[in-house]
Order: C-alpha cells, then structure tokens, then sequence
C-alpha cells in the first residue's frame, strides 16, 4: 500500500500561527510582571472624586469633607455624596472622628456627621481656629497675642474659658485627650530674649492641671497614649502626663527628622518620621523611621516616594505609580502597582487616609480615593 505524503504547511497559516504565539507569550509575560508587582495577585482600585486637590479635602472617617469656596460637602468614599452644608464665602473648617467646626469671620457652625447643625452662633470675636474632640470644641479667638480660649460642648453650651493665661502669648494648638475630658494647648511666648514654648494643660470644669516651658525648639504634634502626651519637637519627643511632669526615660532625639503621620495602637504611640530634608521636596523620601515604645526602627524604601501613611499594623509609601506595602516587623516593602487604578496619571500627592483603608491621592489638581484593602 503506498501513502502519500502531507503537504507543507501554507506560508500565510505559519506566519499566524506564529503571531498566536507571541501574543500568548505577551500575555503569560504580562500575567507574570503583575504577579511580581502586586503581591498575592492583589490590584488596587480607585474612584476620582469631583473635588479638586485645592478644595482642602479632608478625612473624616470613611467619608470626605471638601469646600469648594460656599459650601461644605461630605462626599462617600466611591464619590457619592452623603449632604451639603451652606457656609458662605472665606470660611474654614476642622473635624474629629463624628463632628465637625466651620467658622467664617465671627461665626461659628458645630455640625454633625449627618450633616446638621447642632450650633450655629457669632460668638463676637474673629475667630482663629477651632479645634474638635470627642465631647468638645476649642475655640481660640481674638487678637493674636492674648487671645481667649473658648471650650463649649457640642450644643454650643459653654464650658471653659481662659484668656490670662494666654495674655502676653500667641496661642499655636490645641487638643483633647483621656476620653476627652482634657484639654492641651501649645503657646508661643515671643517677648522674652529667646521664644519659648508653653504647654498646658486643663481639666475641662475644673481648674488648670499643668504648665511648662519646652524651650526654643519648634513644637508642632502632640500625640496623647497611654495616658502621656508624646510631645514632638523639632529637637526630640518628650513625654509627659497630664500634669506637666516629664518622663525623663520617653525622651527621643529626632534631630533632622519630620513627623509626617502618627496612630494609636493600645497605650503606645506610633510615630512614623522622614528626613527632614525630604519634606521641602515632596518626591524625594527614600528613608523611613517607625519610634514605638521601645521601638526605633529604620526603613528604606525601593524607591522614591512622595509620602507615607500608617494603617492597620502596616506602612504604606506612595511613589508616582506604585504603593510600597509592609508590615512592622518586614525587612523589605512589597510593590503594588497603581496603573490599573489610575491609568497613566502620576500621583503627586498624598492628602489623608480614610478609616476604611482608603487613601485620598491626588494626580495634579485631581482626586482619587484609592482603595488600599
């Protein structure tokens, strides 16, 4: 029996069969770069928001306040929005974790996280600025040097007022802490041959608690943990309790070093620190330094970043198209890539992170919240 044999394959079917080839091995090859780029096969997902990146946009729990020049909007973090809240021209706004103060000229608004106002008064002073707790505000208004401190509850009611203490001072911060019920403030005494820095310290309703000098060196965080203040100067961390007195062994050098984000985790604070020299080029931070508890640990990033966050136990370091990821104890950061989220946009800024794991990244004057769990 005779066979004949096959014929050679059509040149015009080689050459397709040929391209099958290599547009699969393009795609196994793709598979693998974003395999290697984003650990456990993770991809990062991002909403643009309608604000813009100068509107102050805010954290405020897992949602985001934004004021776009006449109006408060609190904005869901897919960009829905939750309400609006009419303020008026030249205003101001800060929030805690559910309440928010807005102030323009004399006026000030005491909003809740839906959105309604449970105080909406002139208190009769301009104001400076107001900060929020978790059961009241400070209110500090006035002339600049010698102003009055205003604490009133989230009905308007007032609750403490102090302006001697501030009579010849610039009065710089504020906060609360130990469930509220304190309050602290940072003053600048300008007068004397070299400036100094004031803390004190008050139980709301009752009278003052503490006052000390810190010294000549910039104050500019105060972090309250496990029942101490955590005092961060440009100069070094000191810690001290609610009366003022120092704990000589919580002092840390931080020469050379910017605090740019802080949590809370049980009676410790984390403070997350970078050069002091990356903070006047915003693209350059390639060191990170964690201090918590005894813990002073130092990392370097892959790569240039524009910032860094604390979240969930883990460091996050944003660069133009990448989230550097790692837990405390990690030696080294894994990539996640940020082209699937945003495309070919560049991230240039790194405005606040959301309860949920949302960071607020801006790409120029756009927003993006960019889901990070």
């Amino acid at each position: 029996m005779q066979f004949s044999q096959s014929p050679s394959m059509n040149p015009k079917r080689r050459r397709l069969y040929l391209l099958i080839l290599v547009a699969a091995l393009l795609a196994l090859f793709v598979l693998i770069a974003r395999s290697l780029l984003s650990p456990g096969g993770k991809t990062l997902s991002a909403v643009k928001l309608r604000c813009k990146v100068t509107q102050d946009v805010t954290p405020f729990g897992s949602d985001i306040l934004y004021y776009d020049g006449t109006t408060l909007y609190c904005l869901r973090s897919n960009g829905g929005e939750r309400w609006s809240y009419p303020l008026g021209e030249n205003a101001s706004f800060s929030c805690g974790d559910s309440m928010i103060a807005a102030w323009a000229g004399t006026q000030l608004h005491i909003i809740d996280r839906n959105g309604n106002a449970t105080y909406n008064e002139s208190l009769g002073a301009p104001i400076q600025f107001v900060r929020v707790g978790s059961k009241y505000v400070g209110i500090v208004m006035g002339s600049e040097i010698g102003p009055t401190l205003e604490i009133k509850d989230m009905q308007g009611n007032h609750a403490e007022g102090e302006s001697e203490s501030y009579k010849e001072l610039i009065l710089l911060d504020l906060g609360f802490f130990s469930d509220g019920e304190f309050v602290w403030t940072t003053a600048l005494d300008s007068y004397g041959s070299v400036p100094d820095t004031i803390l004190n310290t008050y139980r709301i309703q009752v009278s003052g608690s503490g006052s000390i000098s810190l010294g000549d060196h910039l104050v500019y965080a105060v972090i309250y943990a496990g029942k101490q203040l955590n005092v961060v100067s440009t100069q070094q961390i000191r810690k001290y309790n609610y009366r003022g007195t120092l704990d000589s062994s919580g002092t840390v050098l931080v020469y050379g070093w910017q605090l740019i984000d802080s949590a809370v985790n049980g009676d410790e604070a984390m403070l997350l620190f970078t050069p002091t020299k990356s903070i006047s080029d915003s693209s350059s931070i390639n060191q990170l330094r964690l201090i918590w508890g005894k813990t002073d640990k130092r990392y370097s990033l892959p790569s240039l970043c524009i910032s860094a966050a604390l979240y969930g136990r883990r460091i996050y370091a944003f660069s133009a198209d990448m989230v550097y990821r790692a837990d405390l104890n990690a030696k080294r950061f894994d990539p996640i890539s940020l082209s699937d989220a945003l495309g070919k946009q560049s991230v240039t800024q790194y405005l606040g992170m959301l309860k949920n794991g949302v960071a607020l990244l801006a790409c120029d004057n756009d927003v993006y919240a960019v889901n990070l769990q």
